[in-house]
């Protein structure tokens, strides 16, 4: 179920994947609180299954996962706005375009950017939250 605060953040896909992964322990506080609403890219949702899939999860743990990211965020579509803005944030904070897509709809929805992908570290708005590597 979404929920509709005063707190609003845009988790990018590293986030979700930390979560799925265990990796990153912040993402559980930030996706199980009650106080914040989430937005997600449409993206995310290509790259998270993508991912999943590629490190051997099965079709039902991948649809679950997509299934738990739709229940829990609203999820933000692309448009002509988003487009040329990400066009331009490529330029200037030097992002890959699926990036500065991500990051532009963010941007359209007026939210804090949350990401554990050190690429963002120039653009406003954006918190980094670290990933816990494994020995």
């Amino acid at each position: 179920m979404i929920r509709v605060t005063g707190s609003r953040l845009f988790l990018d896909s590293s986030v979700w994947l930390g979560y799925f992964l265990g990796n990153i322990p912040e993402t559980q506080k930030i996706i199980d609180s009650e106080e914040t609403t989430l937005f997600t890219s449409i993206i995310s949702l290509h790259e998270v299954f993508k991912r999943l899939k590629k490190l051997g999860r099965t079709e039902k743990e991948i649809r679950q996962a997509v299934r738990l990211i739709e229940d829990n965020s609203i999820i933000v579509e692309l448009n002509k706005e988003i487009a040329i803005t990400a066009a331009k944030n490529c330029e200037k904070y030097g992002l890959h375009t699926i990036d500065s897509l991500i990051y532009s709809s963010a941007m359209e929805t007026r939210t804090t950017f949350i990401t554990a992908d050190n690429d963002f570290r120039k653009t406003p708005r954006t918190r980094i939250i670290k990933i816990r590597k494994f020995n």
